[in-house]
């Protein structure tokens, strides 16, 4: 009986462990890979955490199971706290907007606060889904 708790048990640890995060926090030597490193996606330059919009485009990235990465133009390193916005890269000149990377260059954006609930909802979906 004890196996079988130990074994469901880890079974358990190893199932949570292996869920994907589709909506994360990055740093400046993140958005870099996008820029330089020719790697593609999305990436939500914003200019603090916990904005209302923000559980909005983790919902999107989660049902559109797609990664959409956060960039803080003040926290540029993990731990940091900037007093000026650090905006390495051309194309980013704009807070609390979505943004979509291809081929080190930006390809699209979409402005979150031009939208509110059920229809920002639904434009975070048509921008990903025109994307992909």
């Amino acid at each position: 009986m004890k196996k079988i708790v130990v074994l469901l048990a880890v079974v358990l640890i190893l199932t949570g462990c292996g869920e994907k995060e589709y909506f994360k926090q990055i740093y400046v030597e993140d958005v870099k890979e996008y820029m330089e490193a020719d790697k593609d996606g999305f990436i939500l330059v914003v200019n603090e955490n916990n904005q209302d919009f923000q559980e909005y485009v983790k919902n999107a990235a989660e049902s559109e199971e797609v990664e959409i990465n956060m960039y803080n133009a003040y926290q540029s390193e993990e731990g940091a706290k900037d007093n000026r916005p650090v905006l390495p890269f051309d194309g980013f000149d704009r807070f609390n907007e979505l943004y979509y990377v291809e081929d080190n260059e930006v390809k699209g954006n979409l402005d979150m606060g031009s939208y509110e609930d059920v229809k920002l909802t639904e434009e975070i979906n048509h921008f990903v889904d025109l994307q992909k």
